[in-house]
């Protein structure tokens, strides 16, 4: 799943191409495509793009008029621009869902081979509170206060804390994996034990998803830049898909277990 890197790198592709752009045409294939709630895409047709940004592993168009779309990628959803000359256009259209045609002939298509993304337009300019999400890992203060006191009396594995979007927002499976091993930190410890840690572990949050950020985010399955181009920051990685083989600072056994049904990479000795 996209997780905040790669749709912050998708976003950042967006935002020069799409800025000032005029929506001419929208349509969305599948109505369960939309979140509960939505307006239909149809309500953004004439308005301008005024901005494009991240919240979370959303990305969030803003329109003149106070209209806003938020595109969410689920598992396996890709957006792609589309140039006036057909340049980035995929060779086949099977599982592009959602199609927005702007004027000087720009386009973004959504595609979504599972269909388990999600389009929430609404008019309301407070996403955050709308889509129930906690803090991004950059808008926390350094100093780890806020994180220390959202885990405190958590009795909850750390690495499922860190999957919570209510929570915290942005951080997946890959990057939870690799932020706990930054930092040490074994993932089946209870939350509220690493209150202590809590400036170390933003710090390590942090430091991963630059990084990650960086080398366009990592592509292990369906995701893509919106040029089409894969990121490259799985060559990178520390534990995360790495289960046999030795880890990279003392040699130990990447080891895999399931926690909540996610896959949980870790190295037993480093992160004891």
């Amino acid at each position: 799943m996209p997780e905040l890197p790669e749709v912050e790198t998708i976003v950042r592709g967006l935002r020069e191409p799409l800025l000032g752009r005029r929506l001419l045409r929208a349509r969305l294939r599948y109505a369960a495509l939309y979140r509960k709630g939505s307006l239909r895409v149809t309500w953004l047709v004439g308005r301008v793009i005024t901005a494009v940004e991240r919240v979370g592993k959303n990305a969030v168009f803003r329109f003149d008029r106070s209209r806003v779309m938020t595109i969410n990628l689920g598992m396996t959803g890709r957006l792609v621009l589309v140039g006036a000359d057909n340049t980035g256009r995929p060779a086949t259209h099977k599982h592009r869902h959602g199609r927005f045609i702007f004027d000087h002939g720009v386009e973004l298509d959504f595609y979504d081979p599972r269909r388990f993304g999600y389009v929430y337009i609404t008019g309301n300019a407070d996403l955050r509170s709308e889509l129930n999400l906690g803090p991004d890992p950059f808008e926390i203060s350094t100093s780890g206060r806020e994180l220390g006191e959202a885990l405190r009396g958590r009795r909850a594995p750390i690495k499922s804390i860190l999957l919570d979007q209510r929570i915290i927002a942005g951080i997946g499976n890959i990057y939870a994996d690799e932020t706990l091993f930054a930092a040490r930190i074994d993932p089946l410890t209870p939350a509220g034990d690493v209150v202590s840690r809590s400036r170390e572990l933003l710090a390590a949050a942090r430091k991963v998803l630059r990084r990650a950020i960086d080398h366009g985010g990592s592509t292990v399955r369906d995701y893509r830049r919106s040029d089409g181009s894969s990121g490259e920051f799985q060559q990178h990685h520390a534990v995360y898909g790495r289960e046999g083989d030795p880890c990279l600072v003392c040699g130990e056994v990447i080891e895999r277990i399931v926690l909540s049904g996610r896959s949980t990479h870790f190295c037993s000795l480093c992160q004891k």
